[in-house]
């Protein structure tokens, strides 16, 4: 099956912009590793499915729609910011293409910015939600 979030993990982690930022060794789907959670805080992205309302239902196409939420981590509040900025960009650079077997078609905001603090342990953390076009077959690389 494909998977679309470890698929814009692999675009964003093959991306120049976010390799000179530090943060290609620090992109996550889901959730924080254990191993990472205890080097907390600073530079990272995790990128998480949210739902949202699928733009090809009713339809035959192999293809749907999906809403990420995505959180960007720093040592401090600039530096969560600057991450997810660094990131917000790349992702709406982002061009047809096949990343970890699957198919991304395009990613679009899907809403504004937030800052603030994670809850239970004050990491500055900044998040932006995408809505993300993506083939439903795995796709052989």
């Amino acid at each position: 099956m494909a998977d679309p979030i470890a698929a814009l993990v692999a675009m964003l982690k093959a991306n120049a912009s976010i390799a000179a930022n530090a943060l290609n060794e620090r992109i996550f789907g889901g959730e924080l590793p254990a191993i990472e959670a205890a080097s907390m805080p600073r530079k990272a992205v995790v990128i998480r499915p949210s739902g949202g309302v699928s733009l090809t239902g009713g339809t035959f196409v192999e293809a749907d729609t999906l809403r990420v939420d995505v959180f960007a981590y720093g040592a401090t509040p600039n530096e969560a910011f600057t991450a997810m900025m660094v990131t917000s960009l790349e992702l709406r650079r982002m061009r047809p293409g096949v990343w970890a077997g699957t198919m991304l078609h395009s990613c679009n905001s899907a809403g504004g910015a937030s800052s603030g603090r994670e809850p239970g342990t004050e990491w500055p953390r900044e998040f932006r939600s995408f809505q993300v076009l993506h083939g439903l077959v795995a796709i052989d690389e």
